[in-house]
């Protein structure tokens, strides 16, 4: 893996967590909760970020290879579902595939949110566990998994410090600042959408390369 490539999966990686579009989510679901209470959340909510991260980087692939999908198969379909969540954060409202009003609606009886549904499937979703096991397979040495590794604790850390700073955080940036960062997302998602569905259906059918 050479510095553009971890460049690339880092950017990647901040684009599927969403930091400022998962705040806006994670301040709704706990506003009625003490500051306290928010904050035992945001760090609870970074620890299960960190695990499904690692998780997901040392064993997906296997869990692939026992479940019989293939890698070019399952990074055809993972672009599918980036381009709908490009789609989605392009007109500036909430991906399916990844948020639903269910949630929310889930979420208020549940004692706390911290894991689900806001580490797995808000920040944490299809696009991000997809992102993690491609690149694991792309790059399985124990190095590059090793740096990885490195990354997503960082990652983890940052956005677990954004939740636990979300409300000074959501007055300095404002909703429409937060609007246009997502649209901005969205449109670069969408861009590492179509690379991968070019990549899977080669990969589905040698014939076209």
């Amino acid at each position: 893996m050479t510095a553009a490539d971890a460049m690339k999966f880092f950017v990647a990686m901040i684009i599927m967590m969403n930091p400022l579009g998962s705040l806006s989510i994670f301040l709704e679901l706990t506003r009625k909760l003490s500051l306290q209470k928010q904050r035992r959340i945001a760090l609870s909510c970074g620890f299960a970020i960190t695990v499904i991260m690692l998780v997901t980087i040392w064993t997906g692939k296997d869990l692939l290879t026992l479940l019989g999908i293939t890698i070019p198969s399952f990074r055809f379909a993972g672009g599918i579902i980036l381009l709908l969540m490009g789609l989605s954060m392009l007109q500036s409202r909430e991906s399916p595939v990844s948020h639903t009003s269910e949630d929310d609606e889930a979420a208020k009886e549940r004692e706390s949110v911290a894991v689900v549904p806001l580490a797995l499937p808000i920040i944490i979703g299809p696009g991000a566990i997809s992102t993690l096991i491609i690149a694991s397979n792309d790059y399985p040495q124990l190095l590059n998994k090793m740096w990885m590794s490195g990354l997503c604790c960082f990652l983890a850390f940052n956005m677990c410090l954004i939740l636990y700073f979300g409300h000074p955080i959501a007055k300095l940036v404002g909703a429409s600042v937060i609007k246009v960062v997502t649209r901005i997302m969205g449109m670069i998602i969408m861009a590492i959408a179509v690379g991968m569905l070019a990549d899977g259906l080669i990969g589905l059918l040698p014939a076209l390369a």
